[in-house]
Parts: structure tokens; sequence; C-alpha cells
């Protein structure tokens, strides 16, 4: 794996260095200290893992990962002293978060998750083009997004971990989304575009332009009419589908033309 160590110089940044060369498949490619020139060398070099210091004299650890998210780019690891640093980390795309000072178990566990995600979604090293070459930056990439175990949700300038299990529906609201879960609405500073491919290995379907639903909070579903669908959820609400979202729906539910349909 190879990785772009980011953070102020002196030991911390030292101290993750001699972390990343007690393993012989890590190698540090680059480091940097301020976030502007993090964000050129990842676009440049394409590490696999950004390892980010929160900290840095020009913008936090967190700008960089919003300003790389859109990328094809690496897994980014926040390293900080703050435990309450954690829910805004995976909130910005965060792989990962180690606590500062970084003991050599918790390093240990984190490289162990970077290669099984990595080898999941074919990275690595092997992945990454031939030294000398300045790659081009290419489009918005999904399929190298982590699969989420949860979303962030912010609801009175409160930070939310929502279960994917919990959540009804996920609608479009500017550019942002709003989450419906459990009666309530949290806003999340994300894209229907993104979370559809994120969430679909897990029952969640893309039903129109702005609405994405949990089939688990179906009821059930009946025909509207022209190959569009109405779904009931157990939480009341009914939400319709649009025509060019069929195909999708019925690569997901194996509904008929007629009649209503229980999803569960």
């Amino acid at each position: 794996m190879r990785f772009l160590v980011v953070g102020q110089d002196g030991p911390g940044r030292s101290a993750l260095i001699r972390h990343c060369e007690r393993a012989a498949d890590l190698k540090v490619i680059g480091e940097a200290e301020f976030g502007a020139a993090a964000i050129q060398a990842t676009r440049a070099l394409r590490p696999d893992v950004l390892l980010l210091n929160c900290e840095l004299p020009d913008m936090s650890g967190f700008d960089v990962l919003r300003a790389v998210r859109s990328e094809p780019g690496p897994l980014g690891i926040i390293v900080t002293p703050r435990t309450d640093h954690a829910v805004t980390a995976f909130a910005e795309g965060a792989f990962d978060y180690l606590l500062d000072p970084v003991s050599s178990h918790r390093f240990d566990q984190a490289m162990e998750r970077a290669r099984q995600r990595l080898d999941s979604i074919g990275g690595g090293a092997s992945a990454q083009p031939r030294r000398g070459s300045l790659p081009s930056i290419g489009a918005f990439d999904a399929s190298r997004c982590p699969p989420p175990q949860f979303l962030v949700g912010e609801r009175r300038h409160r930070l939310y971990p929502l279960e994917l299990s919990k959540i009804d529906y996920i609608e479009s609201d500017g550019n942002y989304v709003t989450i419906r879960s459990g009666g309530a609405e949290y806003l999340s500073r994300d894209s229907i575009k993104r979370l559809s491919v994120a969430l679909s290995d897990h029952g969640f379907v893309r039903i129109e332009r702005s609405l994405l639903v949990n089939i688990a909070a179906v009821s059930y579903v009946e025909l509207a009419g022209h190959g569009s669908y109405a779904f009931t959820l157990a939480c009341g609400a009914c939400l319709y589908s649009g025509v060019t979202y069929r195909d999708g729906i019925l690569r997901v539910l194996p509904l008929s033309q007629r009649g209503a349909h229980r999803a569960g």
C-alpha cells in the first residue's frame, strides 16, 4: 500500500512514518505539511491511503477529505487526539480514524482493514500508474468508496450515526440529502447519486431522481400505472416511482404488472 502522510513536520509525522516502515508492504511515497499541498499531491501521486492529521497549518484534515472525496482516490485515515472527532471523520468520508498518539496495535488494525478494503475493490499498488508518468485526474468512481456501515445525519446542530436498517428513505434536498428515519429527519452533506451506488448492496433502490428507498422499510407496493409504482412504507409514507427507474426497481423487486405486492 502506498501512503501519503500529511501533518506538521515534527515528532507526530515522524511517528506515523515509522509505523509505516514496520511493515514490508507499506510504502510512504510522499509527505505534506499543508492541506493545499496534500490535495495537489493526492491528485498527482494517487496514493492508496491518505494518513492525515486533523490539524494542519492552513486548513483542517476534514477540509482535505472533502476536497479529494470526489476523486477516484485514497482511503482517508484521520489522526486526531480527540475522541469526539470520530463521528465527524466518518461524516466527511474517512475510512478510519486513529487516536494520537497512535499505538502500534491500533495502527496495525487499521492497516489490516485497509488491505482488505483495497483487495476487495482491486486497488493497491498494482493498480497505480508506472513511476514517472503523471496520471490524469479521472471522474468520480463510486466503486472506490468504502461501503458505509451507517450514515451520519445532522439534526439541531448535532451529528447522529444512523443505522442503515433503520433508515426509511433518503430524499434530495438542494445540494444535500434529507434522511428519514424513525419519524425524524436528518440532513446529510451527500448526494443521491453517490448514495444510490454506495447503498445498493444494503437493500436501497432509487425509485425516482430524488428518492432512494430502503426496501426493508416497504410494507407493500402497488401498480400506479404507466410503468410506475406506489411504495407504502411502514412509517406511513407513500412514495411514487418514476418511469425511467422501472428497470432498476424490477431488478430488486420481482413485481408484475398487476395487483399489490408486499415487499417483505
